[in-house]
């Protein structure tokens, strides 16, 4: 192998010529560098909104299947008032009791988990980083809420069981109406801002498939069996749970 040993530069312009070549190379190859850069993180950047917007759309189209059944539980609590009233007498109606529960889904946020861990949504815009991290802090205390709603629920379905009459136990169904009613206040307040703030970012909700038969929307004399047969066939796949 051959190796030619570097010319020797004979005077300050030739010095000055190698050093500019060199410095333009070097800065050449920066500056492709960083355009290559720029372009990976517009495509990060770009992937990553397209997916916390679908995200957001979907989390909103499942509140809005929430929604169509909202005239079943303001019914249904006015119903369970009535029959908190009857218990407190000592006068429940015999028969069966369905109280059932109100539409619950989790909101996803894995999306927004996973570009914000990736360092994505560190590089949007200020004002877009703010927008997202709204939504989902509301996403959030929706979803706490629907869990508080459900608890309640829970312990207003005791009179499915015609428990005796106490004040104790009067007492207690009063605080769950009390809790279920703020609750649901608290679920539709979030849900109006979910709504206008990603309007603001001209997000439009995903349509959610609505199952055909809510729990809360069967009638209250329905017998436990009949009640959750009618539930899992409104079910996209059947399913039949055990409602406690």
């Amino acid at each position: 192998m051959e190796f030619h040993k570097p010319k020797p530069v004979h005077s300050w312009r030739e010095f000055l010529k190698e050093y500019a070549i060199i410095v333009l190379g070097v800065l050449t190859a920066l500056g492709l560098e960083q355009i290559v850069e720029a372009i990976h993180d517009r495509s990060r950047i770009a992937q990553a909104r397209e997916n916390i917007r679908s995200e957001i759309a979907a989390n909103i189209g499942l509140m809005g299947t929430r929604d169509k059944t909202e005239s079943c539980v303001s019914h249904r609590l006015d119903e369970v008032d009535g029959l908190i009233r009857a218990s407190a007498s000592g006068a429940l109606p015999q028969g069966p009791i369905w109280i059932g529960h109100p539409f619950l889904t989790a909101q996803a946020d894995s999306q927004y988990r996973s570009a914000s861990q990736s360092g994505a949504v560190a590089l949007m815009p200020n004002q877009e980083q703010s927008s997202y991290a709204l939504i989902y802090v509301e996403f959030d205390q929706y979803h706490q809420a629907a869990l508080n709603e459900q608890s309640a629920w829970g312990d207003l379905r005791t009179l499915s069981n015609h428990p005796a009459s106490s004040t104790v136990l009067d007492w207690q169904l009063r605080s769950a109406m009390q809790k279920a009613r703020t609750a649901r206040f608290q679920m539709e307040t979030a849900e109006s801002q979910i709504r206008r703030n990603a309007s603001k970012l001209e997000i439009k909700p995903d349509v959610a498939p609505f199952f055909t038969q809510q729990s809360v929307c069967i009638p209250l004399n329905t017998p436990r069996d009949e009640a959750d047969e009618k539930e899992s066939l409104g079910r996209r796949r059947g399913n039949r749970f055990d409602i406690p």
